[in-house]
């Protein structure tokens, strides 16, 4: 129907062609909405005096029938060039639409006079003198500027006009004064350009009718409203309004332009104006129409209202706020107010910071007449007077109404400010003006504000101070500490101020502490500046001076509401301080559950009692939670142009770690650094000074050398008077004063000729001058003069120094002040008038009446000015006035009067409420008014001092700093001040809200302090929390000690990361939890388990039994209270909580877990030494309240360390897990050897199964945790105090886990070895047979294991060859070796190596010699592998110990044989006694078997070098340390004769060995085998000998070891002969074996390896037998040592021939000269020996002789004294000779089986020849042969009688006991050596050779022989004469004869013929001989050579 009577009036009909358009939002809108509703206007205004807007409707009407079916908006491309535009429309109606708009009449809202006072403000706020003006502002509407005559209009008009001259004046006077500024950069915006349809401008048109008709109905305005706000959301409506961007005659370009002459206004301007219009309707739904558009229209992109159209809007949009009564009208006005101010200042923060840009002086203009609305006083509530030093002179809480509008609009503009501030970024916050606009009038109006008695005024203006506190800390430093310390702190620490009042400024400071960013630049911007006062510090004393106020006592005549509010704040003060911390964790990024549910209680029932709901929650605050979401969108596009600007930047600002300005974290931290360092300092220089205060009151001299010497002052007197002035509030003013009034020649320093500037006579003096030179008393008046200059100091007592005081006083005033005194004398004289003057009025010991007065002064100063002229009346009644109004007087002084004086009033009966009857809270607001006035008054004076200075635009580092860069420093500042206030809180409260707060800061606390690493404040913390829960005390439990330990234990579950070391007094508490749980659960306890001794159970007492004394009474009450403790314990805590403990440390980190560890071992140490009993506190319970005694361990804890190490081992990567583990270890070792067996064998048990799952799985390769994890079995075993059945124990656990565990075994194996290792040395043989049966089940069933070899021997062997190993490859080859080596090492410390006593049964040292066999086998098999690096020669205990001298690989594969073969060697050389079955020494001779059986069995693997490093490293010197360590009876034995030994009991050698696959052997294995204990696998070479050795040698074999197969199965038979003679001597029982070792070695493996083995490993053995044949230079062997050296030399030499055979020809021509060289070094060693003895003899009968000479003494007497050293060298002489024989023998053997080679021959002759001449010569001496019957007589134990009888009948002696028979034998023995080698040369001579070397020297020894023998047969006979001589040298050189006849017999025809004539005498002379084989072969001789010579036949016949 509508659509129908529109379509009727504008005279259209619908056609078909019209359907396409039906559906287009555009053709709906119309046809829907905006036609419908347009044709309701014209139904509802009809009549003529509608006529104008009936018809403006219906050109609408047609337009818009029109421009339905239209394109909306138009393409541009459809557009076309034309002259004509849509504005064209709008121009021809703007004159007809002003003319109605002059005729209109307006009328007024019954509420129009109360309201205009408040829109003033708006007209007024645009006045300033530095700014564009509006002359707009001071008009409703523009047409309304132009009205001249009806309806009050004149008035209007006239005050228009004349605010625009007076603006037009001031243009000019600005334009003449300052240059052409810049050009306004105006912001074009395209959109607001946009055209408009002719039928929407007509529509507009119409509306603006309607809104300024004077007859309107309010049905058509809210029609219309509607329409425009349609139009204008939908985009239909553009144009700009106010601004320079508007060129109409609304824009400020035609503001100077006269009214008749400017422009008409745009259409935008005049819709807003008549908008207006329609705003002062008092219909509600109107109203809400006129915000809804005027909102559309600030808020379209397409409309542009700026300046003094913006502030038209703003003001209606206020004045629908103050009188709609609608409470949702008011909403939405505020709301609408709220979003255009936000719109505005983000629209000048999305732009560049331009002071000229539209949107900049918007802001401004906008921001100014906000703070001109909120400085107003309201009247009734904020009373002032009119002088401006003082703003509050009447009582603040009054009665009196107040006008609710001015109230309204205060609050308002408040908030306004408040959103304004609040969406605030750079451009405001560092705008020049802005900063200034601030500083000089916010600041004002907030003060007035701040103190208002309205709550909701003072509390909106402390939310925009702490926005400024924020974003204006730069600007506003000292306005914000003043504001701080002055008013806030100063309404906390007043008595006198209402409980409004500090719960606002709680509030407030709840806000500030809530937020990290804030807390942060405070604590920076003032604790950290020198020159700052230490803000955050205050903050938290005075929040911690008011929470302590609960704890109070309350008074009695308080009322309950007052009580209420009393606790309320305190506990309000509580929750600020908690938040403080709860900061810092946001700062941190910590968590902080339920903070505002816990931490806010109180704040919520202040807001609720002040009636501010939730606004207490600041917005500042809601903006830095959106931060924490937004915040990585905000930093990834800062530059974000989106209309959200204005809060980004305020969120990306409020950022906890990082900000708009903020740097990187790495220079945020040195910017952190920096500025804590500042803190550090400056906190370091307030406690000194502090100090130096203290210092200075006590004594000034000390004081001030402190201050000296720390760097406050110079010793100079000017620097410490200003000092003095500087610090006069902060030091003793009484000292200060005496400093000052000093003697003039007083000193500071005593040293002479000392400047008075620097210390000397005259300083204080000159501190005096300067201290008055500094203060400035020009223009004072005289008395105020004064004051000033006594304001810092008192005045001494003595005259004199007050005299010179205020002469100098005097002096520097005079100076300052020339037209009041003409000389310093009247100045001084009347200021000591003063003072009496000062003294006499305020005197409270003077009467009143017997006070001075003005007569009495005026008259005591008469004749005092010049010339002895009096001073003026008036002056001196002008001071006299001052002083008695005011006495002059210290601060400090005057506070304490005033306190002492309130004291009195309070309890005097003159009291104000006892006079008039005024109450106790009168008192105090008429207190706090006072107070109240002197903040306001100080303050605004501070504030105001600041107007002018420059304001610094620059941004401060400050700012960059991230607050989690400093929380440790302020919570070092704060801690102290909390852990008091919680303590004292907690211990005297018992109200549940502020016990969970105090809860909450302690949780808090100890987060904070753990990330900050401060250990001493969470220690502190948490010990604190800890006692409060009194477990382990007889008190009893109440609801706060239960939630301490609710508390404790949620800290423990879900902190248990914060708490590091601070876990002990936690697992305290825990530990007495369970065992009250246990207690109360009728359970008994540990301790009653594990206790050793049992005590008799104490009787349970009667409960009605009478007590005899009161001891017992008191037992019996705390064994109650403890009862009724543990009950509830039991009901309040389940088991499942401390379950949880333990459970969660799963979350731990590594480190956290670290500190659990480390402190539930502490706990458990504690508990284990029976303190289950101690409290927490540490103190010992009293009293018998507890049955749990401390007369047994507790293994609680243990338990639940054995928990979390089950827990946490599988969960945990194995390096972190090992890193704990370390921890428990060394407990475990500890508790594993306790003196309770029952708590050890827990221990052992626990860590058995801990291991057991431990090694369930395999190791990571390249770790060694398995090491670490089983050390404690290693330190347990290691203990000596650890008890046998312990030790026996590990050694269980060690055995069932190799038996169970060693698949994965790996780094574990060394610790297993190592226990075996210390097990070794037990002296317990159960321990040693269980350690050694350990390696041998190892050996046995699990060597594959530990022989981690690569999948094939070739594979390794490939990859070695090529390098090709990868690093983990080769550590594992490393390790394998280590625990190889560790092996070997634990099974040879089984053989005893030292000591005399054997410490093991030799069983067990003979099977750990069978290990060495069995890893020699293995390492000769490539079982296992030399390690790849790691090679060293220095330290043998170390790993990879090897033989210096080889190359790195050779060097790598000893690193295994060297631990056997040095172990081996050290057995070998042991002096431990070991018999068994009739042998002694079996630990040696064991032990050289082993080496003998390695060595020939795989002696062939080794290279020469390696074998020579055996050999002279290892074991030669074993061999040889054995022997000199012998010091058995075998050494000092000597034989008669070489021929006849003594030494027949040695042992022999073992003869060789058979080959491996000998049958014997063979049968051997296959039956050892078969034995119980006999291993599965097969015997390896090495151990298959060995074995047989053994065997051969228990049973007492031969050394055949071919049939040692059958002693396999018999028991142990032993030597068959008996036991051994001298079996504990090694000489006699291993020396041959030792020996015959190496001569089996040299014989079997040294010489098949040619001439390397002659010439470098020959001499190793050669040296050997040398050494034992000859001795060296500190040690000579004994008889048996040469007998075998010379054996083993002789068998050496015959098994050599055989073996060279198969070399050769170099290689068997080295080894002949290396072994004939050999002989020849050794003989002609010993040799020289031999001579040396024979000279030695000689020198010492020589000695007898000159004696006897000298001393005419006694020749019997001096070979007496004397003849005990013949005797001794006489064995050692004997010994050279039979060594000699032997080598000798030797010699002959050799050259039997392998003739001497010719290039050695002579050397060797020549040795030969030198000891048959040697021993010769000998056997010719007397005085040797003299030595040796001595000798033998000595031996037979004759006196010196006896033998001195028995040496006369020497001659009777036998020959064979004297020295002939030996050197006989040698000279014989040297003589057959050199006929078998000369023979062998001439054998190998070319016959009939003419220089044959071997002819000669036969010819010469032939002579030489057959003469001496045929001698001795003709003189010495061939029978005994006298029956004792015989022919001692035909005896001897029988053999020798022989010799020679067999090599003359060899010559050849041609020699022999040559040498006949030599020959035949000789054999002549041996027809005769007695001897029949020489005969026979001389007869031969004769035969053979001569008979052919002579013609006759060999058979006698001539020939």
């Amino acid at each position: 129907m509508a659509q129908f009577m529109s379509n009727a009036l504008a005279g259209f009909s619908k056609s078909d062609e019209d359907e396409e358009h039906d559906d287009s939002p555009h053709y709906r809108f119309i046809k829907d909405t905006l036609l419908p509703n347009t044709v309701k206007i014209q139904k509802e205004l009809r009549g003529r005096k509608f006529k104008e807007i009936q018809a403006k409707l219906g050109e609408a009407l047609v337009g818009m029938h029109r421009f339905q079916f239209e394109t909306w908006p138009p393409d541009p491309s459809d557009e076309k060039p034309t002259d004509a535009t849509p504005h064209k429309s709008l121009d021809e109606h703007l004159e007809e639409q002003q003319q109605q708009q002059q005729q209109q009449q307006q009328a007024a809202g019954s509420d129009e006079e109360d309201i205009e006072s408040t829109i003033g403000d708006f007209k007024e706020a645009a006045k300033d003198d530095d700014l564009r003006p509006f002359d707009d502002i001071s008009t409703s509407t523009y047409a309304t500027a132009k009205t001249t005559s009806t309806n009050g209009s004149h008035s209007v008009e006239s005050a228009a006009t004349q605010i625009r001259q007076q603006q037009q004046h001031q243009h000019q006077q600005q334009q003449q004064q300052q240059q052409p500024s810049a050009k306004v950069e105006l912001e074009d915006d395209p959109l607001t350009r946009e055209p408009m349809d002719e039928s929407i401008t007509n529509a507009l048109e119409a509306y603006t009718l309607i809104f300024t008709h004077p007859q309107k109905t309010n049905k058509a305005c809210e029609l219309a409203l509607f329409c425009t706000t349609q139009l204008v959301k939908r985009g239909y409506l553009s144009g700009r309004a106010g601004g320079q961007d508007d060129l109409s005659g609304s824009g400020p370009s035609h503001r100077e332009t006269p009214v008749e002459e400017r422009p008409e206004p745009s259409l935008l301007h005049q819709l807003m104006h008549a908008i207006q219009k329609c705003g002062e309707s008092a219909k509600d739904s109107v109203q809400t129409h006129v915000i809804a558009c005027f909102q559309a229209i600030m808020m379209s992109p397409k409309c542009s209202a700026h300046e003094a159209t913006l502030l038209l809007v703003i003001r209606s949009i206020f004045h629908i706020y103050l009188v709609t009564k609608n409470p949702s009208c008011q909403q939405k006005s505020k709301s609408c107010l709220m979003e255009i101010c936000s719109s505005i200042v983000r629209k000048m923060e999305d732009s560049p910071l331009n002071e000229n840009s539209l949107f900049y002086t918007d802001s401004y203009y906008l921001m100014r007449s906000l703070v001109k609305l909120s400085s107003k006083a309201l009247q009734g509530i904020d009373d002032k007077d009119t002088t401006a030093s003082n703003f509050l002179t009447r009582q603040i809480f009054t009665t009196n109404t107040f006008d609710p509008l001015a109230l309204n609009n205060k609050v308002l503009s408040l908030e306004l400010i408040c959103q304004i501030m609040e969406c605030a970024g750079d451009n405001i916050c560092y705008g020049e003006k802005f900063v200034q606009m601030v500083q000089a009038q916010l600041c004002v109006a907030l003060l007035k504000n701040c103190m208002s008695n309205h709550t909701q005024v003072a509390f909106i203006s402390q939310k925009i101070f702490l926005v400024l506190v924020y974003k204006f800390k730069t600007h506003l430093k000292d306005e914000i500490s003043v504001f701080m310390t002055n008013i806030f702190l100063r309404v906390l620490q007043s008595d006198n101020s209402t409980f409004a009042q500090k719960a606002l400024v709680l509030e407030s400071l709840r806000s500030l502490c809530n937020d990290p960013v804030l807390l942060t630049q405070i604590f920076l911007n003032y604790d950290c500046d020198f020159d700052a006062m230490n803000l955050y510090k205050d903050i938290l004393f005075h929040l911690t001076k008011l929470s302590g106020k609960s704890t109070e006592k309350i008074p009695s005549n308080m009322s309950k509401k007052d009580a209420e509010e009393h606790f309320e704040l305190s506990l309000a003060a509580v929750e600020v301080l908690v938040s403080v911390l709860h900061s810092f964790l946001k700062a941190l990024n910590m968590p902080a559950a339920n903070h505002s549910k816990i931490n806010d209680t109180a704040g919520k029932k202040i807001r609720a009692i002040l009636g501010l709901k939730d606004v207490g929650q600041f917005k500042l605050q809601q903006q830095t939670q959106d931060t924490q979401n937004q915040q990585q969108q905000q930093l990834d596009d800062p530059d974000d142009g989106s209309v959200q600007r204005g809060l980004t930047a305020r969120s990306r600002s409020s950022s906890y770690n990082s900000s708009d300005n903020s740097l990187d974290g790495s220079a945020s931290q040195l910017v952190a650094d920096q500025i804590v360092d500042a803190f550090d300092r400056k906190r370091n220089l307030e406690q000194n000074f502090q100090m130096g205060s203290i210092k200075f009151t006590l004594s000034l001299k000390s004081g001030l050398k402190f201050f000296i010497d720390n760097g406050f002052v110079e010793l100079d007197a000017e620097q410490i008077a200003l000092f003095f002035l500087e610090n006069k509030d902060k030091l003793d003013k009484t000292q200060m004063g005496e400093v000052l009034g000093k003697e003039p020649d007083a000193a500071f320093v005593k040293t002479p000729n000392t400047d008075p500037e620097k210390g000397g006579p005259g300083f204080f003096l000159r501190v005096l001058h300067h201290y008055i030179h500094s203060l400035d008393f020009e223009d004072l008046p005289f008395d105020d003069a004064i004051r000033l200059f006594l304001s810092g100091f008192r005045l001494p007592g003595e005259a004199q120094k007050i005299d010179r005081i205020m002469e100098k006083f005097a002096e520097r005033f005079t100076i300052q002040n020339p037209e009041v005194f003409h000389n310093a004398d009247t100045a001084f004289i009347l200021a000591f008038s003063v003072i009496m003057l000062n003294t006499d009025l305020h005197n409270p010991s003077i009467k009143p009446e017997r006070r001075m007065t003005l007569d009495g002064f005026q008259r005591n100063n008469r004749g005092i000015g010049e010339n002895g002229a009096d001073l003026p009346a008036d002056f001196l009644a002008g001071i006299f006035e001052r002083i008695k109004k005011s006495p002059f007087s210290l601060k400090e002084d005057d506070a304490a009067r005033e306190k002492a004086a309130a004291e009195v009033m309070e309890t005097s009966f003159f009291s104000d409420a006892n006079i008039f009857g005024m109450s106790a809270e009168e008192r105090k607001k008429k207190k706090f008014k006072s107070e109240r006035e002197e903040m306001m008054s100080a303050t605004e004076q501070l504030i105001r001092r600041r107007r002018g200075k420059t304001t610094t635009a620059e941004k401060s580092n400050v700012d960059s700093v991230a607050p989690s860069d400093v929380v440790k420093p302020m919570m070092d500042v704060t801690w102290g001040p909390i852990i008091g206030m919680l303590s004292q809180v907690l211990e005297f409260s018992t109200e549940e809200r502020i016990i969970a707060v105090c809860l909450n800061g302690f949780v808090y606390a100890v987060r904070v302090a753990s990330h900050s690493n401060m250990s001493l404040a969470r220690d502190t913390f948490v010990n604190s929390l800890a006692k409060f829960t009194l477990l382990g005390s007889i008190k009893e439990m109440k609801y706060k000690n239960i939630e301490a330990i609710r508390t404790l234990m949620t800290m423990a579950i879900a902190d248990g990361e914060y708490l590091g070391e601070s876990w002990a007094p936690v697992l305290q508490c825990i530990s007495q939890l369970a065992r009250m749980r246990m207690s109360a659960s009728g359970l008994d306890s540990d301790e009653s388990f594990l206790k050793q001794e049992s005590k008799a159970p104490v009787p349970k007492r009667q409960s009605n039994m009478f007590f005899k004394n009161q001891k017992e009474v008191k037992a019996l009450q705390s064994k109650e209270m403890a009862e009724m403790n543990e009950r509830a314990i039991l009901e309040t805590f389940s088991e499942q909580l401390i379950d949880n403990v333990f459970s969660s440390t799963v979350k731990l980190s590594a480190l956290s877990l670290g500190h659990f560890i480390e402190q539930l071992v502490a706990v458990s140490k504690t508990e284990l030494e029976g303190d289950t009993t101690r409290s927490i506190t540490g103190m010992k319970q009293t009293g018998e309240g507890s049955q749990h005694g401390d007369d047994g361990p507790s293994i609680f804890s243990l338990q639940r360390l054995v928990d979390v190490a089950d827990f946490n081992m599988d969960s945990r990567p194995r390096v972190i897990w090992t890193q704990v583990w370390e921890i428990m270890a060394d407990f475990f070792a500890e508790i594993g050897c306790h003196r309770n067996q029952m708590v050890s064998v827990f221990a052992i048990d626990s860590l058995k199964q801990m291991s057991s799952k431990f090694l369930e799985k395999p190791e990571l390769a390249e770790t060694k945790f398995q090491r670490t994890f089983l050390k404690p079995f290693l330190l347990i075993i290691q203990n000596p105090e650890t008890p046998d059945s312990n030790r026996e124990m590990v050694l269980q656990c060690i055995d069932q886990m190799v038996s169970t565990k060693a698949h994965n075994l790996q780094s574990g194996w060394k610790v297993f070895f190592d226990i075996v290792m210390v097990a070794s040395r037990d002296s317990n043989e159960r321990i040693m047979v269980l350690s050694i049966n350990i390696l041998q089940r190892l050996l046995d069933d699990h060597l594959s294991q530990l022989c981690r070899l690569p999948a094939s021997k070739t594979e390794g062997d490939e990859k070695e060859g090529k390098g090709a190993l990868s690093s983990s490859e080769a550590r594992n080859r490393n390790a394998t070796a280590e625990d190889f080596v560790r092996m070997c090492r634990a099974s040879l410390a089984f053989v005893q190596q030292d000591g005399p006593q054997m410490r093991y049964p030799i069983g067990i040292s003979m099977r750990a010699l069978c290990h060495s066999a069995i890893y020699a086998d293995l390492i000769a098999e490539a079982q296992i592998l030399p390690p790849v690096s790691g090679a060293q020669a220095e330290d043998p205990n170390a790993h990879g110990f090897t033989y210096d001298g080889l190359d790195e690989k050779e060097a790598l594969e000893m690193v295994l044989w060297r631990p056997i073969l040095d172990g081996l060697a050290s057995a070998a050389k042991s002096t431990a006694t070991s018999r068994a079955g009739g042998v002694g020494c079996l630990l040696q001779r064991g032990s050289v078997l082993a080496i003998r059986a390695i060595l020939l069995r795989h002696g062939s693997l080794f290279s020469v070098n390696q074998l020579s490093a055996i050999l002279r490293d290892t074991i030669t010197p074993a061999f040889k340390e054995a022997a000199e360590n012998d010091i058995s009876p075998v050494v000092s034995i000597t034989s008669e004769s070489p021929a006849m030994s003594n030494l027949d009991f040695m042992s022999a050698p073992m003869p060789l060995p058979p080959p491996d696959d000998d049958d014997g052997l063979l049968k051997f294995e296959e039956a050892a085998r078969r034995m119980d204990a006999a291993p599965k696998r097969p015997l390896g070479p090495s151990e298959l000998l060995l074995e047989a050795c053994f065997t051969d040698m228990r049973h007492g074999g031969d050394g055949d070891l071919s049939q040692v197969y059958k002693f396999a199965n018999k028991e142990m038979r032993g030597n068959a002969d008996g036991e051994q003679p001298f079996p504990d001597s090694w000489i006699a029982t291993t020396a041959a074996v030792a020996l015959g070792t190496l001569t089996d070695v040299a014989s079997e493996v040294i010489v098949p390896k040619g001439k390397e083995g002659a010439s470098k490993l020959w001499p190793d053995v050669a040296d050997m037998i040398q050494t034992w044949c000859n001795g060296s230079d500190s040690w000579q062997p004994c008889e048996a040592l040469v007998r075998v050296a010379c054996r083993e030399t002789n068998r050496f030499a015959n098994r050599v021939s055989a073996k060279l055979d198969g070399l050769d020809s170099d290689d068997k021509s080295a080894w002949g000269v290396a072994i004939v060289q050999f002989f020849q070094e050794t003989l002609s060693r010993c040799l020289d020996i031999e001579v040396a003895l024979q000279d030695e003899i000689i020198q010492e009968k020589a000695k007898v002789f000159k004696r006897v000479a000298d001393n005419d003494q006694d020749i019997a007497a001096a070979k007496s004294f004397e003849s005990s050293t013949w005797a001794s060298l006489v064995p050692s002489l004997k010994i050279r000779c039979i060594a000699a024989h032997f080598l000798q023998e030797a010699l002959q053997s050799l050259n039997e089986n392998a003739p001497v080679p010719p290039p050695v021959a002579k050397d060797l002759l020549d040795a030969l020849n030198r000891s048959r001449e040697l021993a010769e010569a000998a056997a010719k001496n007397e005085d040797i042969a003299l030595a040796f019957q001595e000798a033998i007589l000595s031996e037979w134990g004759m006196d010196e009688e006896d033998r001195e009888e028995a040496l006369m009948n020497v001659a009777r002696l036998a020959q064979t006991q004297g020295s002939a028979m030996f050197f006989m034998m040698q000279t014989a023995g040297a003589t057959n050596v050199m006929i078998q080698v000369l023979s062998a040369l001439y054998e190998g001579e070319a016959s009939g050779s003419s220089d044959s070397f071997a002819i000669p020297y036969l010819l010469d020894i032939m002579q030489d022989v057959f003469h001496k023998f045929a001698e001795s047969e003709a003189t010495e006979g061939h029978r005994i004469s006298g029956g004792i001589k015989v022919a001692v040298y035909c005896t001897t050189f029988s053999s020798t004869i022989v010799c020679l006849l067999k090599a003359m017999i060899a010559f050849d025809k041609d020699h022999f013929e040559s040498q006949k004539a030599a020959f035949f005498p000789m054999v002549c002379r041996l027809i005769t001989v007695q001897s029949e084989e020489i005969r026979e072969l001389v007869q031969e001789i004769l035969m053979t050579k001569f008979g052919p010579m002579l013609g006759v036949a060999s058979n006698g016949m001539e020939a």
